[in-house]
């Protein structure tokens, strides 16, 4: 006889690979034969994968169209089945799913929509986090400067590509499949910025050198590290760019960090 633990792992493989054969001995005909019965169950836990899939990555969906779009469902469930009773995190893997999927095809950039798409769910679900109080700052020697480690808010997202992923996801807001514009791929490398306001999730593309600076700062690395980081891009402006962070609401506090620890990140 099964333990409880056997069995509910059984019912598992029954509903992932479709296979009843240990559920034949376990499960009630009562006029319904134990493959229907499972079938009910495989059809609704692929229903409602596949609903989570379509609600999270709407543009992705709309790209690939709804057929392609279940049958890479399939494919990623098979590898990354949800282990979590709650759907809202079934595409935590999906954008690295695609990566591999479409490696080397002309939709690769279906990858780094999904990562915006991605990015969109977890700012919009993420703990409120207080704004940084600037005159706070005033208290902060300026030998400590380099020795400041801002903290982002956590509402606060960024997302890098090669491919112009905020104009393809601004296209496609609509019903309408015609596009105003054709979407130049020859553009500049895009560079996200992610915040949840009160009541929308805004979007917005930043410079290079303000890229490069929140990726630091969201790495938790001291600012005189982060500067060196930055320092080869062109026009790189240390102050500006933090003053742009903040001016965007997107830093939550600070820190001073010791100096060894500082030249340590």
């Amino acid at each position: 006889m099964l333990s409880l633990r056997e069995t509910q792992r059984a019912f598992l493989n029954a509903i992932q690979s479709g296979s009843t054969d240990v559920m034949e001995s376990l499960v009630q005909d009562d006029g319904i034969s134990a493959e229907l019965r499972m079938q009910i169950y495989r059809n609704n836990c692929r229903i409602g994968f596949d609903s989570a899939l379509m609600a999270t990555f709407p543009v992705v969906e709309k790209l690939a169209g709804t057929e392609w779009f279940k049958q890479a469902a399939r494919r990623y469930q098979a590898t990354y089945p949800s282990r979590c009773g709650d759907l809202q995190f079934v595409g935590v893997h999906y954008p690295e799913f695609l990566r591999e999927d479409l490696r080397g095809t002309d939709y690769e950039y279906f990858a780094d929509v999904a990562k915006l798409e991605w990015a969109y769910q977890e700012v919009l679900i993420a703990a409120e986090s207080t704004t940084l109080d600037v005159s706070s700052l005033a208290n902060v020697s300026a030998s400590e400067y380099e020795n400041l480690i801002f903290m982002p808010r956590t509402e606060v997202g960024l997302v890098t590509s090669p491919f112009p992923i905020l104009d393809i996801w601004k296209a496609h807001q609509t019903s309408t499949e015609m596009l105003l514009s054709p979407i130049s791929f020859d553009r500049a490398p895009s560079n996200i910025f992610l915040i949840r306001r009160n009541d929308h999730v805004e979007m917005r593309e930043l410079a290079e050198a303000d890229s490069m600076l929140l990726q630091q700062l969201m790495s938790e690395v001291s600012l005189g590290n982060a500067a060196e980081a930055a320092a080869g891009i062109e026009g790189f402006d240390l102050g500006a760019s933090l003053r742009q962070l903040i001016m965007l609401q997107a830093i939550h506090n600070f820190r001073i960090c010791p100096r060894n620890e500082s030249h340590s990140l």
